[in-house]
C-alpha cells in the first residue's frame, strides 16, 4: 500500500503526518500545497514534498509521482479547489481510492451556495462589504461571474471520493441528503489521543467565574458575529463581562466589521485576539473563559467546544447546529442559543456538579487513535 496525502498550510497537518507514519510506517507521501513564499502556519516541513498544486506543471508531476510510486490511496486533508483538476489527472494514470478527511467548510459552503441551506442570519446588504463574503442567493452568482465560486469545485471533488472520514455521523447524513453519492463512512478524528493518555489542558473546575465570554473561534462569515454581539449587548446592559473574540484566522473584511461593532458595543470590555497563538497559548487563554457562545448554524469549532465542555465552561450553540443534538445525545449539559440565552441570568457559571458531569462524559467518550486508525485505510 502507498498513500498520497494532499495537505494545506494548517495546524493539523504536521501532527497528522506523524500519526499516519506511526500506524502506516513507510507507506505515506505527504504533499504540502504552497502558493506564497512561506507557510503561515506550518513551520516544520520535514517529511513533506512541497508543490504549488494550482500550477498544472506541478499537478502533472504529482500524477507522475503516483504512477512511479504505485500509489493506490489518496487522502484529502480537507478540500481545496485545485483537487477538482488534480484528481482526474491522477485517476487517469492510476486506479486509486480517495479518502476525504472531512473538515466541514467543504460541505457547508456547497449546500449554502448551491442548495440554499441557511447559514447566515439576516439578508444580503449591497452596501455592506462583508455581505459579499456570505452565502446568499445573489452572492452565488457574483462569485460565479468573478470566478471565485469554490462550491462547484467541491461538488466535483465529492463525486471522486470513496470514503467520508469523520467522527460525526450527522454530517455524513447531511451530505447524503443533498448528494446521494456512493461514498462510505469511515470514523476518523484529528484530535484523538493515545491508548491511555488523558486529553491535554485539564483545568481546575472550581473558582472559574472569570466574567469572560468567548464568542466564536475565527473571523468567518458563518459565525454570525454581529447578531451575537448585538444580542449580548442587549442582555449584558451594564457591560459586566469581557467579550473575548478570536479573529486571527479568517477573512480581513469580516474581522474589520467585528472589530468595529465590538468596540462600539463593549468598549474596553471587547477583547479581540488578532495574533496567532500556539496551541498551548490558546488553551491557556481558554482557562480564563467561563461562558462560550458559538453563532454558527453549522457544525464548526468542535475542537474548541469539546475542550470547553470538559473544562467546565458553559456552552451555547444554535438549535440547527447538529453539534447541539450530538452533545446532548452524549449526555452533556449544553445550552441553546435561541432557547436559553435570553436574559442576564443565562450568563451564570455551571454548578460544580454540572462541570464534573461534563468532564466525566468527556473522559468516558474520549476518542483514541487505536480505535480507528488501524482500520481507516483498509
Amino acid at each position: 500500500m502507498k498513500v498520497l496525502h494532499l495537505c494545506m498550510d494548517h495546524n493539523f497537518v504536521v501532527d497528522s503526518r506523524k500519526k499516519f507514519e506511526e500506524y502506516y510506517p513507510g507507506q505515506n507521501i505527504f504533499i504540502l500545497h504552497k502558493v506564497i513564499d512561506q507557510f503561515r502556519i506550518v513551520k516544520d516541513t520535514t517529511g513533506f514534498k512541497i508543490y504549488n498544486l494550482q500550477d498544472e506543471g506541478d499537478q502533472d508531476k504529482v500524477a507522475e509521482l503516483c504512477s512511479s510510486e504505485h500509489v493506490d490511496k489518496i487522502v484529502l486533508h480537507g478540500m481545496v479547489p485545485y483537487m477538482a483538476k488534480l484528481l482526474p489527472k491522477i485517476k487517469a494514470v492510476k486506479d486509486v481510492k480517495v479518502y476525504w478527511l472531512f473538515w466541514g467548510y467543504e460541505l457547508y459552503e456547497s449546500i449554502a451556495y448551491n442548495k440554499g441551506y441557511k447559514l447566515i442570519d439576516g439578508h444580503f446588504n449591497p452596501f455592506n462589504p462583508s455581505s459579499y463574503y456570505k452565502p446568499f442567493f445573489i452572492t452565488k452568482w457574483i462569485r460565479k461571474v468573478l470566478g471565485k465560486s469554490r462550491a462547484d469545485d467541491y461538488e466535483r471533488i465529492m463525486t471522486m471520493v470513496d470514503y467520508f472520514c469523520f467522527w460525526n455521523y450527522k454530517d455524513f447524513q447531511l451530505l447524503k441528503h443533498y448528494y446521494p453519492l456512493p461514498m462510505e463512512f469511515r470514523f476518523f478524528a484529528y484530535s484523538a489521543t493515545g491508548k491511555t493518555a488523558q486529553p491535554p489542558f485539564l483545568f481546575d473546575l472550581e473558582n472559574r467565574a472569570a466574567k469572560r465570554i468567548l464568542i466564536n473561534h475565527q473571523a468567518t462569515a458563518f459565525g454570525n458575529h454581529i447578531p451575537v454581539l448585538r444580542k449580548l449587548a442587549e442582555i449584558d446592559k451594564n457591560n459586566l463581562f469581557e467579550k473575548v473574540v478570536p479573529l486571527s484566522y479568517g477573512f480581513n473584511i469580516i474581522r474589520n466589521e467585528v472589530l468595529r461593532k465590538g468596540k462600539k458595543y463593549f468598549g474596553e470590555k471587547f477583547v479581540p485576539i488578532l495574533d496567532y497563538m500556539t496551541q498551548n497559548e490558546y488553551f491557556e487563554m481558554l482557562q480564563t473563559i467561563d461562558i462560550a457562545i458559538f453563532g454558527q448554524h453549522r457544525q464548526e469549532a468542535s475542537g474548541n467546544i469539546i475542550q470547553l465542555l470538559r473544562n467546565g465552561v458553559k456552552v451555547f450553540l444554535r438549535n440547527d447546529n447538529n453539534l447541539l443534538s450530538y452533545y446532548r445525545e452524549k449526555g452533556y449539559v449544553i445550552f441553546s442559543y435561541e432557547d436559553d440565552l435570553n436574559d442576564i441570568s443565562a450568563l451564570t457559571s455551571l454548578t460544580l456538579e454540572q462541570k464534573n458531569h461534563n468532564r466525566d462524559i468527556a473522559l468516558r467518550h474520549q476518542l483514541r487513535y487505536d480505535d480507528f486508525m488501524p482500520s481507516l485505510l483498509d
